[in-house]
């Protein structure tokens, strides 16, 4: 109501799409941190995860997906043959974009050492996602109308279908993107608890949401695509369910670790 009465019949779809896809963003953080649950958070840290990832991250995935190999497997989402689609999804698509969304939780994670625990981690990563969603979602509700306003002049494209897929993205995809990167975030957390295993267990992490990623887009345009978020979903609450077990297992087995060590 508020952005009817601003803008008025002068909104442009750049600014509208932003607007949206923040409100929308925002009510899915407060989903998230009632999923999560990571206590106490800094507003700083979130402001600097979403701003990031929203303007760097982006702009640092269309420099990444131009560099010689990377560019195959993105050029690989579009073929036909489909093992090549699927590695292109996973190695390529998925892959970048779940490295870029933790990179600033990382920094604020093993740099400054502000986020202590597998939920803060995954919090902080899913805001990450939420935020790269959102910039997505732009860049696609801009591109989607331009095809709209091209279809409806030759009778191709129906105002329905432009509809369902700005909805899909301003208000579904950037929540998928939150679980993708909470379960990297989820493992990061993890490695703090173990910095003897802080590589593998990060890679693993972003090996993990890469995998889920590519395989959603992979299967999105039918009804599997549905089926793989829905795993997306309940693999990252199974993980949060976990957290405290989990940790106390790392925690304990790096005290034995240590001990032996000592002896």
């Amino acid at each position: 109501m508020s952005l009817s009465y601003l803008w008025g019949s002068d909104a442009e779809i750049h600014d509208a799409a932003w607007a949206i896809g923040t409100y929308f963003a925002l009510l899915w953080g407060y989903v998230l941190w009632l999923l999560v649950q990571p206590g106490t958070l800094k507003r700083r840290n979130l402001l600097i995860t979403g701003t990031f990832t929203a303007i760097v991250g982006v702009l640092l995935v269309l420099l990444l997906q131009k560099l010689p190999f990377i560019s195959v497997l993105y050029d690989a989402t579009e073929w036909s043959f489909s093992p090549a689609r699927l590695v292109g999804f996973v190695a390529g698509v998925g892959l970048v974009e779940e490295a870029v969304k933790l990179l600033p939780v990382f920094w604020l994670a093993v740099k400054l050492r502000e986020i202590h625990t597998p939920r803060e981690a995954a919090f902080y990563a899913g805001i990450s996602g939420l935020a790269f969603g959102v910039a997505e979602a732009v860049a696609y509700s801009i591109s989607y109308t331009d095809l709209n306003t091209i279809g409806m002049a030759y009778g191709v494209v129906g105002s329905g279908n432009y509809v369902i897929m700005e909805f899909l993205r301003l208000i579904s995809l950037p929540f998928l993107h939150c679980v993708f990167s909470g379960i990297a975030g989820y493992y990061l957390g993890l490695s703090l608890l173990a910095p003897g295993r802080r590589t593998a267990l990060v890679l693993l992490g972003v090996g993990v949401a890469a995998t889920i990623h590519g395989f959603y887009n992979f299967f999105s345009g039918g009804w599997l695509g549905l089926l793989v978020a829905g795993i997306a979903i309940l693999v990252f609450v199974a993980y949060l369910r976990s957290a405290e077990h989990i940790t106390q297992h790392i925690t304990g087995q790096d005290h034995s670790v240590q001990a032996e060590s000592s002896a």
